[in-house]
């Protein structure tokens, strides 16, 4: 038997209109309505073709749509820098170039856009939007949204940032003369002793500080995060798992946390602002600016209403700075202070997973990418394999050969 048709509506008499039932992209049953076949037929195809836009939505979202649900889906365990540089890459990057596009729609074409455009980026920047493309895509193959990603293959640019020099100890010596007794002395010497990240030195504790026994250490538990200029919060989620450390301490940091622990009162933070308060993006720069103001460098400022520049050398006072004189010829941030206390670790023959752990590297392929040019490349480290190989009696040694008994056979 033919099959029989449905009738297009029918009419509700508490409405007094007609009504048909379809359904919505979730699978529940809508009830259309309309005051004429003509009306219900017109207002039914506008919501199935809205339906069916959300449902190409749902199966090809747009670029921006995914990627937002990727982040909020899959950055919750991060820190919150790794956040941040995720946003960075997803909002200022990637969605401005292919944000409206549907996801099924990107081509390898469109990628290579993205980085063409961020080509004056450093490499570890362009690495950031790579992973971040990499990420989203490979998350939207295991959706099943597209069959292949458009980023296989894909590679950063840029240059590779240049080279950290270590400060020499005489350099050290000097910026520690330098801040003797100033609020940024402990951050410093934090920094430098224990090759804390600037998060991790701004959000320790007392309570993961242990200066008694025989063992002096610090416990890496917890980090400072900032939220804009003045906004600073504490938190347990570190970089990474390798992160959580605990780091034996010299005498010379072990003495500076003895004096500011006295100093500290009721405050929980080693390094604090106004009693118990972390300090914040704003405070932490007053206290560094005390370093780059006692370095060599161009000064300029009014003096007698006119517009003066004068180059600062060692020695000289700082202009409306009584008392205070340049004795820095060398440029210091927070990062080098921890670069310089894992270079003093290699240099001093540490082996490579203990200094992998003492930084919170996540792997030892992380410490060597950085540091092997620093690993028994010392001339002083070298020059007995060199006077080996070119001494007069080098010569001498027979050198091994294959003979006929020893040589391989077919």
């Amino acid at each position: 038997m033919p099959k029989a048709t449905r009738p297009e509506g029918y009419w509700d008499e508490k409405r007094q209109e007609y009504v048909k039932k379809i359904k919505d992209p979730n699978g529940r049953w809508i009830k259309v309505y309309g005051k004429t076949i003509a009306e219900l037929r017109k207002n039914r195809k506008e919501k199935e073709d809205a339906f069916a836009l959300q449902l190409d939505l749902r199966e090809n979202p747009p670029v921006w749509v995914y990627a937002q649900q990727w982040y909020r889906l899959h950055t919750g365990g991060y820190s919150k820098k790794r956040q941040q540089d995720y946003a960075n890459a997803i909002n200022n990057h990637i969605c401005p170039v292919i944000g409206k596009q549907q996801i099924r729609d990107v081509t390898y074409s469109d990628i290579q856009l993205i980085m063409a455009n961020s080509a004056k980026l450093s490499k570890s920047s362009q690495q950031k939007i790579v992973t971040s493309l990499r990420r989203i895509f490979e998350a939207a193959v295991a959706d099943k949204i597209i069959l292949e990603s458009p980023c296989r293959g894909l590679r950063p640019g840029g240059q590779d940032a240049q080279e950290k020099v270590a400060l020499t100890k005489k350099q050290q010596e000097a910026l520690l003369e330098a801040v003797r007794g100033l609020p940024i002395e402990t951050f410093v010497r934090i920094c430098l002793y224990a090759g804390l990240r600037r998060e991790e030195a701004l959000g320790l504790q007392w309570s993961n500080v242990v200066l008694d026994g025989s063992s002096p250490h610090i416990n890496v538990r917890s980090s400072c995060n900032w939220e804009g200029k003045n906004q600073a919060t504490l938190t347990e989620l570190l970089k990474s798992e390798a992160a959580y450390r605990t780091i034996p301490i010299p005498p010379q940091l072990v003495d500076c946390l003895r004096q500011a622990q006295g100093a500290a009162g009721e405050s929980r933070f080693v390094i604090s602002r106004e009693g118990d308060k972390l300090l914040t993006a704003s405070a932490f720069r007053r206290r560094w600016d005390a370093i780059p103001l006692r370095t060599v460098r161009v000064w300029k400022g009014r003096i007698r209403g006119k517009d003066v520049e004068r180059q600062l050398k060692l020695g000289d006072t700082v202009p409306f700075h009584p008392g205070v004189t340049v004795s820095l010829n060398f440029h210091v941030t927070p990062h080098l202070l921890r670069h310089t206390y894992i270079s003093e670790l290699i240099l001093a023959g540490v082996s490579v997973k203990r200094v992998q752990y003492l930084a919170g590297h996540s792997s030892p392929v992380e410490t060597l990418k950085i540091y092997t040019h620093l690993m028994e490349n010392r001339p002083e480290d070298l020059i007995a394999d060199v006077l080996k190989t070119f001494s007069p009696d080098a010569a001498a040694v027979p050198t091994p050969s294959v003979t006929a008994a020893s040589a391989p056979t077919e």
